[in-house]
């Protein structure tokens, strides 16, 4: 019996990776529901729609994934310019509103005005198409990047209470932590792509778990 091809490998790890990721991210967005029912609380409500954001946007990451491993099948099929926007745009449009939504939930008090957030799924139309144009994902990432940093640089100018406001900012840098690995393994390329990807996934969901922990923690 002929060993399984590197694709078949590839796309069943990534199919773990997302089944897990996924089941993470909506167990964050229903570990926090019950508060946000109790507390009304903005800033937790723009928190757990950025898990939500990303749990979808996984989801379109191993669509772009398998996409990748069988553009052969898919151009011998299916036109690869015909098939690839089903998978890029989605994963830009749902990975950048859920940084967009961080920022959201760590500068809620900011922003008085409603309209931000249809700003912020404006922007995230426009990012996502204007990277597809422009026929590169790393423009994408590099956006989300700068995004992140922004994230970065506003949590640590928050101010509140010391002990609350520490553990708020720990949390914040873990799902920053998370996102960054994620465009590395999407953005990755080099000799060894398989073993690089599977070496961040596994990073990734240890911060997932230790996200998911500290939440759960933090929560009782």
């Amino acid at each position: 019996m002929p060993p399984p091809s590197p694709h078949a490998w590839l796309i069943g790890v990534e199919l773990a990776f997302t089944i897990i990721t996924v089941i993470l991210c909506f167990l964050i967005y229903y570990k926090t529901r019950d508060l946000y029912a109790l507390t009304k609380h903005r800033g937790i409500h723009y928190f757990r729609k950025a898990f939500l954001f990303f749990g979808l946007s996984y989801v379109f990451r191993f669509g772009f994934a398998v996409f990748r491993a069988t553009q052969i099948a898919f151009d011998f099929f299916i036109s690869r310019n015909f098939a690839a926007p089903f998978f890029i745009l989605p994963l830009g449009y749902f990975s950048t509103i859920g940084i967009f939504y961080l920022i959201f939930s760590s500068q809620w008090k900011r922003f008085k005005s409603k309209n931000i957030v249809f700003f912020g799924h404006g922007l995230a139309v426009i990012l996502s198409v204007v990277s597809f144009l422009a026929h590169s994902h790393i423009l994408l990432l590099a956006l989300q990047c700068i995004l992140l940093l922004v994230f970065i640089i506003l949590t640590m100018t928050m101010h509140g209470e010391g002990r609350k406001l520490s553990k708020i900012k720990i949390l914040y840098f873990l799902v920053a932590l998370l996102w960054l690995i994620n465009l590395l393994v999407i953005g990755v390329r080099g000799p060894f792509p398989f073993e690089i990807d599977l070496f961040f996934q596994l990073v990734s969901i240890l911060v997932f778990v230790v996200i998911y922990y500290r939440l759960s923690k933090w929560l009782k």
